[in-house]
């Protein structure tokens, strides 16, 4: 008992009452009696106390008392609380409170149900809750409690009898459980049933399934026998069935038969009749299942359909097919599968497996041989192609499969087909020819043209280096008449000497732009790993003076990234795109460059972002090429090889590179590595 919820009314044990009952009839101390008849009174009364309480030991009822004292300690309990497996001792004065043996589940209904019979003041009455037994099981009982008052009005005990229910609990659960299944297995969805009574030919019950397969509701149903629902000559065949059932002969008949529905239509249905039988022998009801079957025969005249115009289609097609099982030894052969392999079916049934490899071309039969026999190892479909028998006629190439699979019976059965592929075969044959034509020339092509790459890479770089030397000489003499003679020449004469010196100045870096360019393309790249944030910053001192010089302001977002590249590569390309980023500001503007990097759906992306004057972009792909400029010499110097040279290394380091820009907005550089 929970000492915080009211005070629980056990019913009074009616043996406590009666006891009660018995002393109230000892005559009182100022009666005058005989001593020695009081006391032989006194002896049968204790035999009968005794007694009684072998009685309540004996009973499988459980007797039970708390008294109205701090925590509703238990003042008795019969010892029969064994049945829990409790000895009396574990649970009397206090020792277990009674809300901690009773489910956790049911406790809360319990004490809420002793509340409410308190506030309506019922006293007696009776509460069913599982009690938890010694061994962790619960058992049901059956409380049957009251409460016992002094005289003052005050709660002097709660008493109870327990009786454990737990086998009828058990038994109710299995009925509401069969009813429940019963229910829904008359109510399959899938599946129509109806009881009948075989004399009058009617149903007595049907359902929603039946309903619905025959169109009518269920009133509609159970007002008219099922012979109207049946046409001629399903229903004399019907009646014949349930005549040799209603005779003994049979308690069951199946057969399919067709209903009318209520829409007119009709529907095929598969009728399995059971014989419901009385103790005398006389048939009683008839339960009947009902399939529609209209879509599995509707089906099956479509797949003969189909079965015919596959057999067409083999015939266009030129595909025989065929089966074999090992059941049975069965083997069974298309027409076409005839046709292909030179037999006529007239002549016989299929050929056995040593007269088909008779028909093969010799050079392929050992092949095709194990290849009959491979099945054996698996259950993939296996392909083979073969000749036929030179003997047969003209050359003619067949592509077979071979599956094998294992049947119900736990057998295995094989299947295959044989399929012309004589034209295809000689167009592939005659594809091959070209093809190995086609390589070899495109193999002399290749060889030519990496020769004449070679050729243009050393003119490039003898051309450029031997450009050199005679540009030394005109920067020497021209550097020599300026600083001699310059005092002494005209403004105009100045002038050019002044021009000559930067057409020299331009056309040197031109040259060391085609030297890096050819070096490019003709140098072994050392694919290692790169410290991405490192080459940059490396990058970058290589710019602080310029970066001082135009005040520029550089952002990095370069996350912690590594990757296998060439560094001096990747070092080349960042050195061009963050010169350009500088070079091409806005006028009036102090540069603006952020320089990025990150991890991207499985690649890596760098980028190069500067504010400058950008460029239109249909001149995207112009951009990348060599001696390519879009802004004049005189307000952006340069010689045009630069992004040339990005897009060369890299290419040759296995990425990509795009430029995404509006004018006057600035441009964004992206390089893209595979992950």
């Amino acid at each position: 008992m929970n000492p915080n919820t009211p005070a629980k009314p056990v019913a009074a044990s009616p043996w406590r009452r009666l006891w009660q009952r018995w002393f109230a009839r000892l005559p009182g101390k100022a009666s005058v009696v005989d001593p020695g008849r009081m006391a032989e009174r006194l002896q049968q009364q204790q035999q009968r106390l005794e007694h009684l309480y072998a009685l309540v030991d004996r009973s499988p009822a459980v007797a039970i008392e708390w008294a109205n004292r701090p925590g509703w300690p238990m003042t008795y309990l019969s010892a029969n609380v064994a049945q829990w497996g409790y000895t009396p001792e574990e649970l009397l004065n206090g020792g277990v409170d009674w809300d901690d043996l009773v489910h956790p589940d049911d406790v809360t209904r319990m004490n809420a149900e002793i509340a409410a019979n308190w506030a309506a003041g019922c006293f007696e009455y009776r509460q069913e809750y599982r009690l938890r037994r010694a061994d962790g099981g619960y058992a049901w009982v059956d409380d049957r409690t009251s409460v016992t008052h002094r005289a003052d009005g005050e709660v002097e005990s709660i008493s109870g009898i327990l009786l454990d229910i737990t086998a009828q609990k058990q038994a109710e659960l299995a009925v509401r459980e069969q009813a429940e299944v019963q229910r829904l297995f008359y109510d399959l969805p899938f599946i129509g049933m109806g009881i009948s009574s075989p004399q009058r030919r009617q149903w007595l019950q049907v359902n929603d399934r039946l309903c619905e397969i025959l169109g009518y509701s269920r009133e509609q149903l159970l007002s008219r026998p099922w012979t109207e629902f049946t046409p001629q000559p399903d229903l004399d065949h019907n009646l014949q069935l349930l005549e040799s059932m209603m005779a003994g002969q049979t308690d069951r008949y199946v057969l399919r038969k067709r209903f009318i529905r209520g829409d007119g239509r009709i529907v095929h249905a598969e009728l399995d009749v059971r014989a419901v039988r009385l103790a005398d022998g006389s048939l009683h009801r008839l339960f009947a299942t009902v399939q529609d079957i209209t879509e599995q025969l509707r089906a099956s005249e479509a797949l003969r359909e189909q079965k015919a115009l596959l057999e067409q289609a083999e015939g266009l097609a030129g595909l025989g097919s065929w089966r074999f099982d090992t059941a049975d030894r069965s083997v069974w052969w298309s027409d076409q599968m005839f046709h292909n392999i030179g037999r006529d079916r007239a002549l016989g049934p299929p050929p056995t497996l040593a007269e088909y490899l008779d028909c093969l071309h010799p050079q392929d039969r050992e092949r095709i041989d194990a290849f009959m026999r491979s099945p054996e190892a698996g259950e993939a479909i296996t392909h083979a192609e073969f000749r036929r028998h030179p003997s047969l006629g003209e050359e003619r190439w067949f592509r077979a499969s071979l599956e094998r699979h294992r049947g119900p019976e736990g057998l295995w059965r094989y299947s295959g087909t044989l399929l012309d592929i004589t034209p295809l075969k000689q167009a592939q044959l005659a594809l091959q020819r070209t093809n190995a034509e086609l390589e070899r020339r495109v193999h002399e092509r290749t060889e030519q043209l990496s020769d004449a790459n070679r050729e243009l890479e050393a003119f490039t770089y003898s051309v450029s280096h031997d450009l050199k030397a005679p540009l030394r000489g005109i920067d020497g003499y021209s550097q020599l008449l300026e600083e001699e003679y310059g005092p002494t020449l005209d403004a105009e004469a100045r002038g050019f000497i002044t021009r000559i010196r930067r057409g020299v100045g331009q056309m040197s870096a031109l040259i060391n732009d085609l030297l890096a360019y050819s070096r490019m393309e003709r140098r072994t790249l050392d694919p290692q790993p790169v410290d991405v944030e490192a080459t940059v910053r490396r990058v970058l001192e290589e710019y602080a003076t310029d970066i001082e010089r135009a005040s520029a302001t550089v952002e990095l977002q370069v996350s912690a990234l590594s990757l296998t590249l060439d560094r001096e590569g990747l070092s080349v390309v960042l050195r061009n795109l963050v010169g350009n980023a500088l070079k091409f500001s806005r006028p009036g503007e102090p540069p603006q460059v952020q320089i990025g990097a990150r991890c991207e759906g499985g690649r890596h992306l760098l980028w190069v972002r500067d504010r400058g004057v950008g460029f239109d972009m249909k001149y995207h792909d112009r951009i990348f090429g060599i001696f390519q400029r879009l802004q004049r010499t005189e307000d952006y110097p340069g010689t045009g090889v630069g992004l040339a040279l990005v897009a060369k290394a890299v290419q040759r380091m296995g990425g990509r590179v795009w430029a995404d820009s509006k004018p006057g907005e600035g441009a964004t550089f992206f390089l893209e590595f595979p992950a």
